[in-house]
């Protein structure tokens, strides 16, 4: 859940990015713990160009100070190849057929992105 205040989409990304790599980092510690080696950066596909900028460049900062210093841990883990982020349309987001509504046609073309079948 989002305990701040953004002042723009891109800063609200940019949060919900963090909440993410920090989902990340906790499977990926689980993982370990059961002896389950990940020797490969996470991909997260994210849909907001300003929010991956803000990740992947500390020359972004004069832009970016007034977001909470608790949320650019995410320049590090990309810094460290922990995560990889990559830039995906909005309109390829698989987890959107889960949360927003749209047209049949699209809904059964991420279903198949997915992987999600009827038995």
């Amino acid at each position: 859940m989002q305990q701040s205040v953004a002042l723009s989409t891109a800063e609200a990304e940019y949060m919900a990015l963090s909440l993410c790599v920090q989902e990340v980092l906790w499977t990926r510690s689980l993982l370990k713990e059961m002896q389950v080696q990940i020797n490969y950066a996470v991909k997260i596909h994210e849909d907001n160009q300003s929010a991956i900028a803000i990740a992947k460049n500390d020359g972004y900062q004069s832009r970016a100070k007034h977001i909470d210093i608790r949320y650019h841990f995410v320049r590090e883990q990309v810094k460290d190849k922990i995560i990889d982020l990559q830039y995906t349309e909005t309109k390829s987001q698989l987890a959107d057929f889960l949360t927003k509504p749209i047209s049949t046609k699209k809904f059964e073309s991420l279903l198949d992105k997915a992987r999600i079948r009827d038995f």
